[in-house]
């Protein structure tokens, strides 16, 4: 083999590991902000859009893109089940537990396991701001693990392709220059449906069951 032959394999070789290296990077990124959202007060599905943005900018390929947003659902909501089955008890006498999860919300989320419970977990991946408290029920009901993980991992997916997806699309529409105004209302549309609506919908739902309650 020659010296430039050589230098070039070498170079390949290079290149290869370095565009290796800046994916899994990236794809740790994105799945530390998904499950970041456990935490901090924001909605995951910006995450998820950012994460289809984000491989439609060359950062990774899009399936890793969609494969680190999904596991990083799959352990936040993993986290969020487990606290509620062995440590909601103690956490509701406490005053943070009382602040995250109002005794009205957490009869409401029992009651909802207890009459289905798959309808609880699709509720729950669907509507950020009835998330957690939803899935600290389903923990705290005992309802099967295994289940539980089948699941909320199929819904996951459909979420995670359709939201990482529409990430990427609105990543190659910006390039047409005569569809920015378009992605700009498209864009704040969704940030304002996933911001607005669910917690709409969780006031409703709360105060539909306190009047049941009451009747």
């Amino acid at each position: 083999m020659s010296q430039r032959a050589a230098s070039y394999t070498g170079t390949m070789i290079f290149d290869g590991l370095r565009s290796t290296f800046a994916s899994v990077y990236a794809a740790l990124i994105i799945f530390g902000a998904v499950l970041s959202t456990l935490v901090l007060p924001l909605p995951e599905e910006l995450a998820l859009l950012g994460a289809g943005w984000w491989a439609h900018a060359g950062a990774l390929p899009l399936w890793a893109a969609w494969l680190a947003a999904w596991l990083g659902i799959v352990v936040g909501d993993t986290v969020s089940y487990l606290l509620g089955r062995f440590l909601l008890p103690g956490l509701l006498r406490t005053r943070l537990g009382k602040r995250l999860l109002s005794p009205h919300l957490r009869r409401w989320g029992e009651e909802l396991v207890r009459r289905n419970g798959i309808r609880a977990i699709v509720l729950g991946r669907f509507l950020v701001a009835l998330r957690g408290p939803v899935y600290l029920a389903i923990g705290g009901s005992k309802y099967p693990l295994l289940r539980f993980e089948l699941i909320n991992g199929a819904v996951g997916l459909v979420e995670v392709a359709l939201l990482v997806g529409l990430g990427y699309e609105f990543g190659r529409s910006t390039r047409l220059a005569h569809e920015v105004r378009f992605i700009e209302i498209a864009v704040g549309v969704a940030v304002a449906a996933v911001l607005v609506i669910p917690p709409i919908v969780k006031w409703r739902m709360v105060r539909r069951h306190r009047r049941a309650a009451n009747a």
